[in-house]
């Protein structure tokens, strides 16, 4: 089955994988989630992400009393320099390499999938596709998003005398939510 060779995949990368979950279980693990990288620290959340609000997602964070910050908010940059944990949705995952895409564009700024030390990606189990050839079909038969990330686990590098080591570049840790 794709989503269970997508969820080995991203494993074999570091990722941590959820699921697949029930639609009605999916808020529920996000707020854990968060909880358990948070703190007190602020969240991360896109505006208007169609699956994040299907999902109940923000709400579910809010009511939680996790403090969020939007791009919507006069303070966004600032704010999300401190956020712990950035949520975003993928539109398309790779079960061949365990790699998801990560849409940007109004009311998706790239920094939130980028900037906190944990990015939580929330995706359908219906949007895993067995090859990336898949993924790149699926992506180009809709309009191209100002910006496409394609993330395949915790930022690393072996810059420094060749030890790997995550989180220099980006995210150390990476969790993504499978629904479905």
């Amino acid at each position: 089955m794709v989503t269970e060779a997508f969820a080995a995949a991203a494993a074999a990368n570091a990722c941590v994988v959820h699921g697949p979950l029930a639609p009605a279980d999916a808020a529920g693990a996000v707020v854990e989630i968060v909880r358990a990288h948070a703190d007190a620290s602020e969240v991360a959340v896109p505006d208007g992400d169609a699956l994040l609000e299907s999902l109940d997602v923000p709400p579910a964070l809010a009511a939680a009393a996790i403090p969020l910050v939007r791009p919507g908010d006069t303070d966004w940059t600032h704010r999300l320099a401190g956020a712990a944990v950035g949520i975003t949705s993928a539109s398309v995952a790779v079960a061949a390499t365990g790699t998801v895409a990560v849409v940007s564009g109004p009311g998706a700024p790239r920094a939130t999938s980028l900037l906190p030390p944990v990015h939580v990606c929330v995706l359908r189990a219906d949007d895993v596709v067995a090859e990336f050839a898949d993924a790149i079909d699926r992506v180009g038969a809709e309009a191209l998003p100002s910006a496409l990330i394609w993330v395949g686990g915790p930022s690393r590098t072996a810059d420094l005398e060749m030890h790997q080591t995550l989180g220099v570049h980006g995210p150390k840790i990476v969790e993504l939510v499978l629904v479905g």
